[in-house]
Parts: C-alpha cells; structure tokens; sequence
C-alpha cells in the first residue's frame, strides 16, 4: 500500500464535502467535469472558520481562495474516480480507520482519531480523510502501477552514498547505555498502594545486594504474581530529551554505573526501578555497516536506503497529484464568483 498520500489532491484530506447548496444560499463557484456542482458561501464559510480556529489565525482574501481551490480540487477528484470506475467501499474504509486506531493503543476512540489527524494538519471527519486517502492510492496503483513499481526498486549505491553524505553530521550515536529492569509502575495505584509496591522493590534491591548474581532470576520471575515486572534489554541515550521522559533520578543514575552494576531502588515519573547496566556504548560516528540506534535489528545502510525510497515515492506521488489536479482543471468547466468570496 502507498505509505504517503500527498497533500496533494491538494488538500483532499483537509475539507470535508459538506451537504447541498441551499436555495437561499450564494454560490462562490460551479464546476463540471462529469456532472456539475455548486459550491455555497456557507460551504466555503464553514471550511475556513473550521481551519482558523484550527490554526488560531484569520485568513486573508489569498488564503481563502486557496480554501476554494482546495475544495474544487477534492470534487473534481472525486467525479474524476467517479467517471473512471475506481472506488472503495465502505467496508474498505471502515477496516483503514479500525486498524488506524488500533495503531493509537488499546480502546482508541474515534475522537482520538480524529484528535491525531488535527495534530498531523488534517482538520475533517477521519472516514472522508481515510476514503479519500484510499481513493487516491486506488488511482496510483490503477494508472500508474509500473511506474510506482519503477520507483520502489532497490536504491542504488551512489544513492545511498548521497544520502549518507547528506545526513552524516546527524549519524551520530550519543553515549549510551543498555540496561535490564525490574520495575512496578504506580501511576493509578493509591498512595498505600504505591508505597507497597516500591517496598516490594525494595525487598529485591536487598537481596541483589547480598547477591548481585540473582538478578537474572528475578528477571525470569517477573510478572503479575511476582509483584514486578521486566524490560530484558532497553537502550538509554544520554541525550536531554531522555533526562526529561525517564525522569532526571533514573537518568543520573543509570550514567554513574559500570558495566555489571545494579542500581538501589530509584523513582521515575512512572513508578520505581531496580537498573542492571549491561554495556556502555561510547559516543561514535555511525557507518554504514553500524546498527541504527535502538534497533539492532538495521544497519544504517538498510535505515537509509528505506529513507530514499520513501522519498523517491513521496516526490514521484506529489508530482502525480499536482499533473491530475491540472489535468482536471484544464478540462473542467470552473466558474468563480468573486463578489461572492467576501463576507
């Protein structure tokens, strides 16, 4: 499936197409490309009071044309799909907007959704966002398969290589440590509740420092009936983004261990840990041939080259939608009317 879908047609994701013109209603613009269509002040009105409280501003007479232009884009483009057969049901769309909330976390609601799209730019109900998105992949991959199959080959070594030069200055691994932990997380737990726990901890910091060895157990043990629970291996980055997520105890202390040591007892923002420093990785210009940070799992020449085609793709789907959209306008009838773009 293509993974990014343009702004493109141009903001299909951003308007939402709102129900018919009334009579009593001024028309701000017509079009027609298999059939005709008007599009009311109220529509417009409504589109761009939506996107300056969105966007705290107010806009200016440019800005709403751009508004009008963006609407005119989206029907255009569905009469277009309209006209040439392609189309997703309504099972399809409702599968995309299940699986985009399962991606939010356990119980996510349509308002999260649609909470996480405003904070990506698109300010419109999730299911025309999503049907329109799906519309326009359909498209690419109905009219342009070989081509888009084209891009997606493996990139080449020169540019890799290009990308490597370009990003080098960024590929740097800070000092690092990999831990073990043994935790509880009292966020939601009462008072007595959280005090409990944190003895319970408290018990294995003692026993850990008669016998540093039984760490390893204690991580095997570790679950609902033990009262803990474990992370086998986490990488912490000595960067001040991470002294602010894991809370600055945690983070000082894991930094003052060795390689072997064990931690007492330290509060985080999220409960009480117990910290095994595994490895300390010093600070290091990353390679090609060196792991990505975190994921030991890719090389930075396997990081880079997944970024190069995806903007390979990104630039080859922008260009498509910018050559339909005026496809469209060129052979559409459009009609602006102004006098009626001021209210």
């Amino acid at each position: 499936m293509i993974k990014r879908v343009l702004s493109g047609i141009l903001l299909l994701g951003l308007l939402q197409v709102l129900g018919a013109q009334t009579t009593i209603d001024k028309t701000v613009a017509t079009i027609k490309l298999a059939k005709t269509e008007a599009i009311s002040q109220r529509q417009l009105k409504s589109d761009v009071e939506n996107l300056q409280k969105a966007t705290g501003t107010t806009f200016s007479p440019e800005q709403i044309k751009q508004v009008l232009d963006a609407r005119i884009n989206s029907l255009l483009f569905v009469q277009y799909c309209e006209r040439e057969k392609i189309s997703v049901s309504d099972s399809e769309v409702s599968k995309a907007i299940a699986q985009m909330k399962t991606s939010l976390g356990q119980g996510a609601t349509d308002a999260d959704l649609e909470k996480q799209l405003k904070a990506t730019g698109v300010f419109v109900e999730p299911k025309v966002y999503v049907k329109q998105r799906m519309l326009f992949e359909t498209y690419v991959q109905v009219k342009h398969a070989e081509e888009l199959k084209t891009i997606l080959k493996q990139p080449s070594a020169d540019e890799i290589l290009k990308a490597y030069a370009r990003s080098k200055a960024s590929l740097v691994r800070p000092d690092t440590m990999r831990v073990s932990v043994l935790y509880v997380d009292t966020r939601g737990k009462s008072d007595a509740d959280a005090k409990k726990a944190r003895d319970s901890l408290q018990s294995l910091a003692s026993s850990l420092k008669i016998n540093p060895a039984k760490f390893d157990e204690y991580m095997l043990r570790a679950g609902d009936e033990a009262g803990y629970k474990s992370i086998p291996s986490l990488y912490i980055e000595k960067t001040s983004q991470n002294k602010t997520i894991f809370g600055a105890e945690l983070f000082d202390s894991v930094f003052r261990l060795k390689a072997g040591d064990i931690s007492p007892v330290v509060e985080s923002p999220t409960g009480y840990r117990i910290v095994r420093a595994n490895e300390f990785l010093p600070q290091k210009q990353l390679g090609l041939a060196d792991t990505v940070p975190g994921n030991p799992n890719m090389t930075i020449q396997q990081f880079l080259a997944v970024q190069v085609a995806q903007d390979k793709e990104s630039r080859f789907l922008d260009t498509l939608a910018k050559e339909l959209i005026a496809k469209l306008r060129a052979e559409a009838s459009i009609k602006i009317f102004e006098e009626h773009l001021k209210w």
